[in-house]
C-alpha cells in the first residue's frame, strides 16, 4: 500500500517501471486500480505505470463526509501527476473514468499526449442506458440495476478474474459510491450527448483510440470508424478474441499491443 496524502486525504497508488513516457492507468467508477494488475505487469518493462485508488474507492480515503464528484476526482489526479513529478504522459482510462481523462487532458495539453479509452459509450446512448445510471442513483434500486451491470457485463462467458473483479471487488463499494458514479454518468451524457462530441468540441486534439470488446455491433464499429475518418486524431480497435466490458482484465496482452501500435502510429515514445 502506496499513499499519497494531501490535505486531509489519502490516495492509494501504485507507481513501478520506468520509461521515456508514463502511462496513468484510470480504473472505472466503483471500480479498484487492481483491474490494471495483469496490464502493469507487461507495460512497466517499458513505461512508468502509475495507477490509482480514487477517493471514496478501494484503499483510498473512505470518510463519509468526502465529495465524490468527477470535478473532485480530477483534481485529486491532478494533485498526485503532480507529486509524483510526471512528465508527459498518456492515460488509459476503463469506461466512463475517460470523462476524467479527456478533462485532464483538456487541463493540461502539454503533459497529456495520448488518450486510450477501454470500453466506453462513444456514441450516444438508448433510452435503457439512462434508466440504468438513474436506478444507480436510488436507495432501493441501485443494488438491482448494478447486478444486472455485472451480469452483461460478463459477455455471455465465464471468465473467473472478470468475474471476481466484478462481483467480489467492485461489489465492495457501496451505495453512496455508485450513487455518486450515476449522477456523474449522466450528467456527462446529458451535456455532451456522446464522448465522440466530447472529443470533436476539444480545442487541441491529442491522439486518441477506443479499445474494446463487449458491444459487438457492427453498426457501432462503423459509426467510430466514420469519426476517425474525419478525425485523424481518433482510431477504434474491437478486440476480435474477447467478449467482456473488461478487456483488460480477459486479454491484457492483447490490449498492450493495440497500446504500443497507437503510440507507435503517434510517433510516441515506446
Amino acid at each position: 500500500m502506496t499513499a499519497f496524502r494531501y490535505g486531509t486525504l489519502s490516495l492509494d497508488y501504485h507507481d513501478s517501471g520506468s520509461g521515456p513516457l508514463t502511462l496513468v492507468l484510470l480504473p472505472g467508477w466503483c471500480e479498484p486500480k487492481t483491474v490494471f494488475a495483469p496490464f502493469i505487469a507487461l507495460a512497466e518493462q517499458h513505461f512508468r505505470v502509475i495507477s490509482l485508488d480514487w477517493r471514496g474507492h478501494a484503499l483510498s480515503d473512505r470518510d463519509e463526509q468526502l465529495s465524490l464528484g468527477a470535478e473532485e476526482l480530477l483534481a485529486d489526479l491532478r494533485q498526485l501527476l503532480l507529486e509524483l513529478q510526471v512528465g508527459k504522459c498518456v492515460t488509459l482510462s476503463v469506461a466512463h473514468a475517460s470523462w476524467i481523462a479527456v478533462a485532464l487532458a483538456e487541463s493540461l495539453p502539454q503533459q497529456v499526449q495520448g488518450m486510450v479509452f477501454l470500453d466506453w459509450i462513444m456514441t450516444q446512448p438508448d433510452p435503457a442506458f439512462f434508466d440504468s445510471v438513474q436506478h444507480m442513483q436510488r436507495p432501493e434500486r441501485w443494488v438491482a440495476a448494478r447486478d444486472a451491470l455485472f451480469s452483461f457485463w460478463q459477455g455471455g462467458i465465464v471468465h473467473p478474474q472478470v468475474k471476481h473483479h466484478l462481483t467480489v471487488e467492485m461489489a465492495k463499494e457501496d451505495f453512496r459510491v455508485w450513487q455518486a458514479a450515476g449522477v456523474a454518468i449522466e450528467q456527462a451524457y446529458r451535456q455532451y450527448q456522446s464522448p465522440l462530441n466530447r472529443l470533436d468540441a476539444l480545442t487541441l486534439h491529442p491522439a486518441c483510440c477506443h479499445i474494446y470488446a463487449l458491444d459487438r455491433d457492427d453498426d457501432y464499429l462503423r459509426q467510430q470508424q466514420r469519426f476517425a475518418e474525419v478525425h485523424s486524431f481518433f482510431s477504434v480497435v474491437r478486440l476480435e478474441h474477447a467478449s467482456t466490458h473488461l478487456g483488460i482484465l480477459e486479454c491484457p496482452e492483447s490490449v498492450y499491443q493495440a497500446v504500443i501500435c497507437f503510440l507507435e502510429r503517434n510517433s510516441l515514445p515506446v
